[in-house]
């Protein structure tokens, strides 16, 4: 499917804040939030996100009117989600996605954030951004890297001989995130959302046994068969609970990949930790392993929101 460019940002312009998983701490966002201030944006505080039901920020319905709230109103140029977490995918069961396909707006967030941004580019080709949370921001190391793509500047993302888990050369459009939000969104999202993409996936504390389980389960869907290249980031603190697993993560790479003749990168700078690098979901890319590049063929955001 075609991708629609996000507006990008330019000095003043207001960002608004929701919690779209679980809650937050106030002290976090208010120092991200001076952090933004201090770079030439205005940030926009929605009241929900300070909500608390349980683990989560508000309830399903207070989630949904505050994101869909912002998306709106013409003032917010941006939406950025305060945390992650759990209870993100409920929203997508409330959203009137037609109606945000009028006013295309970046969208940043990741973790539980994943199925919230997949499904707005799914059904609405508006690319959105794999980046920090807000909360993380006044603690994040790769910030100037983010507001490059959100200010219509092309970046690109290291690539080293290690990061290379088998060769090749490949082109198409990002998709992805956290691998166990992920696994569930192929056989829900519309518009075929997989063919030939460039899939990017990482994740944290999970048993190993639980992240073999989840690439068969993508292997038996058929989407590592239909994209073009697997860029993986950083699968932090796994797990090997109760009787030993036996296999590592290169082996269950390795094993559920065989045959693919395509691109595979692994331990790309992009996860839980602190080497964020933000990855624009529905922007092309390329990846070429001869040449160590990992390169977007173009603007994530642009000044106007036109067709690809």
């Amino acid at each position: 499917m075609d991708s629609i460019s996000a507006p990008a940002l330019v000095s003043g312009d207001t960002i608004g804040v929701f919690a779209p998983s679980s809650y937050v701490e106030k002290d976090d966002i208010e120092a991200s939030k001076a952090m933004l201030e201090k770079r030439g944006f205005k940030v926009f505080i929605h009241p929900q996100t300070y909500e608390r039901e349980h683990q989560s920020a508000g309830n399903h319905l207070q989630k949904s009117l505050a994101f869909q709230g912002l998306w709106q109103r013409k003032d917010i140029k941006a939406i950025w989600a305060a945390g992650g977490g759990n209870r993100c995918t409920h929203l997508l069961d409330t959203i009137n996605f037609t109606r945000l396909s009028q006013s295309p707006k970046a969208l940043i967030g990741f973790s539980d954030v994943t199925s919230l941004l997949n499904a707005v580019y799914a059904h609405t080709g508006i690319t959105t951004f794999h980046g920090p949370v807000f909360k993380n921001l006044h603690k994040y190391n790769q910030l100037d890297h983010l507001l490059d793509l959100l200010t219509a500047k092309t970046v690109s993302y290291p690539v080293k001989d290690n990061n290379i888990f088998q060769e090749g050369s490949a082109e198409g459009r990002l998709i992805g995130g956290n691998l166990s939000i992920f696994q569930y969104l192929p056989q829900t999202l519309p518009n075929d959302f997989c063919k030939d993409a460039i899939l990017f996936l990482e994740d944290c504390n999970e048993e190993l046994s639980r992240i073999d389980r989840m690439f068969l389960h993508l292997k038996r869907l058929g989407v590592l068969n239909d994209i073009k290249a697997l860029a993986l980031g950083q699968f932090t603190d796994m797990n090997d609970t109760g009787r030993p697993f036996g296999y590592s993560l290169e082996d269950i790479i390795a094993e559920h990949t065989q045959n693919l003749e395509i691109p595979i990168l692994h331990n790309l700078p992009f996860g839980h930790g602190k080497d964020l690098y933000t990855m624009p979901i529905g922007a092309r890319a390329n990846i070429d392993t001869k040449a160590k590049q990992f390169t977007l063929l173009q603007s994530a955001t642009s000044s106007c929101s036109n067709l690809n």
